[in-house]
């Protein structure tokens, strides 16, 4: 055996570990020292390929950015890296020196005229200052050394955070630029004007994704520092192959008209992604959004328009009712998209006419192959609407959903609607054992809201025992496991039965 696994090249072994855990590449390193020699080398390519840099100390969640750093440092192994802001705080003295318990002692002395906090906040603050400076440096230095690095991610939590972090790895970009194919970045807003001198050391980058917030600034402050990023993206844009632009609902006074507006045409840009508050607090007009994904409609495969949750305001303020439909109205009249091939659309708000949006797929049905409808969760009546407008599209490969609930009707609705579509993934809270008498009903019939969690998985299954699709050619199902009543077992065992051609049956982590 020893000889037979010598003679197979080790890029055979890494394409059949790159199918595996890296927990089970641990346990097959244990086996003998054949197996350690050959999944070692693998299981640390796969371990160290990406690594982030959220904290400096250990914790029992993580490994810190000290110890990691001793893993990885001049790496060639290290693709990623993503590095986040972390809290910095003044070492525990394991003893009072002299000088201190003299110090201790004065102050305590009667007329002492010595502060009782004199020279400890300095001390303290003088004490954090130099562990940032520190740690920033070492962990900068270390990403610097990543000869083989592509994607690097700035991240933030929003939180407060020390003033050398950002300034530190940013300085990063200038060394890793020119290796650098995709660059995530969430830094405060002051520090956007940094951003244009960081764009010439970028020559190689394909990927940008951009998170912005500015909190409760003010709107004068805001657009003085976006500047800056307009810059930035318009040095940039020409050469990208994938733009990405969210913004967080605590963004208050936040306007991203302005940035289409002055936003210039990416030739090469296949790639498009914008998630904003459903309400569309951060887009006073969708004219320029439109603009610029019509200016990009040629070119475009690949466009994804998302939402969170609504804008936060400090004070009640009525918005024009017509800015929660920003995402109908950028894609109503169906927009000429010839090399378009996956959609991915928000349905919000939750009870807009599906109509405008129907229409625009109806016009793309021809040529989609991935279509991701987000955010809502489908009634039966309105799936079947969706699916009478896809018309069994004949490219269709992959398709993410939101339903209500599962239930046998939908699985069937599904099969005669999509024979020909390969993925699947629906997302859903419930699972019912027969819709609702009326299909425009929202709420389960009286039959099944009478019943248990337990009760409707166990019908549910009784009655997908006769049901059988030989026409469907489903080869990968992915759905969540249940928050009350865990399904997942089951629904396998019972999809595997009745769809023959089901290779793949997976747990959907991702919220669609």
């Amino acid at each position: 055996m020893h000889s037979e696994m010598n003679d197979i090249p080790s890029d055979i072994w890494r394409c059949l570990a790159a199918f595996l855990p890296l927990a089970d590449l641990l346990s097959l390193c244990a086996v003998n020292r054949t197996f350690f020699a050959v999944f070692w080398a693998i299981t640390n390519e796969k371990r160290f390929q990406g690594v982030h840099f959220v904290g400096y100390d250990n914790t029992a969640k993580r490994i810190g950015a000290k110890a990691l750093m001793k893993l990885v440092r001049e790496s060639a192994l290290v693709h990623s890296v993503r590095v986040q802001p972390w809290d910095v705080q003044p070492k525990q003295p394991k003893s009072k020196s002299k000088s201190r318990s003299w110090l201790t002692f004065i102050r305590n002395l009667p007329h002492s005229r010595v502060s009782p906090v004199y020279g400890f906040e300095e001390a303290v603050v003088v004490e954090i200052t130099r562990r940032v400076k520190k740690q920033t440096l070492r962990v900068a230095d270390t990403i610097k050394g990543f000869a083989n690095l592509r994607t690097y991610h700035i991240d933030w939590d929003e939180g407060p955070y020390h003033l050398e972090f950002f300034p530190a790895f940013l300085h990063v970009i200038p060394t890793v630029g020119q290796r650098l194919s995709t660059l995530t970045l969430k830094v405060p807003l002051q520090y956007m004007p940094s951003l244009p001198r960081l764009a010439t050391s970028l020559t190689k980058l394909d990927n940008l994704a951009l998170t912005i917030h500015t909190g409760a600034h003010i709107t004068s402050y805001i657009s003085e520092k976006m500047e800056g990023l307009v810059v930035f993206m318009n040095s940039l844009i020409r050469q990208l192959r994938s733009l990405s632009i969210s913004t967080t609902p605590t963004s208050t006074h936040l306007d991203l008209e302005p940035l289409f507006r002055h936003l210039g045409h990416g030739r090469h840009l296949i790639a498009f992604t914008f998630c904003i508050p459903f309400d569309g607090g951060h887009l006073a007009d969708p004219t320029s959004l439109r603009r610029f994904i019509i200016n990009h409609c040629y070119t475009l495969e690949s466009l994804t328009l998302c939402t969170t949750r609504a804008t936060v305001h400090p004070v009640a303020i009525a918005r024009a009712s017509e800015t929660n439909f920003w995402i109908r109205d950028t894609m109503k009249n169906h927009p000429h998209f010839p090399a378009l091939f996956r959609l991915s659309l928000g349905l919000r708000p939750l009870r807009t006419d599906l109509a405008p949006l129907l229409q625009c797929m109806k016009a793309k049905r021809a040529q989609l192959r991935v279509l991701k409808l987000s955010e809502r969760s489908l009634e039966h009546a309105e799936l079947v609407r969706v699916l009478e407008v896809l018309d069994d599209p004949p490219h269709l490969c992959v398709l993410s959903l939101r339903l209500r609930c599962l239930s046998p009707e939908v699985v069937d609705t599904l099969a005669a609607g999509l024979p020909a579509l390969s993925a699947l993934e629906l997302n859903f809270a419930e699972v019912v054992h027969q819709e609702a008498a009326s299909d425009t009903s929202s709420t389960l019939s009286g039959e099944s809201y009478a019943l248990s969690r337990e009760s409707e998985l166990t019908l549910f299954h009784q009655k997908m025992k006769s049901k059988f699709y030989p026409r469907w050619n489903l080869a990968r199902l992915a759905i969540p496991e249940g928050l009350h009543v865990r399904w997942l077992d089951a629904m396998e065992q019972s999809f595997i039965r009745c769809i023959p051609t089901l290779q793949s049956f997976e747990e959907l982590v991702s919220c669609v």
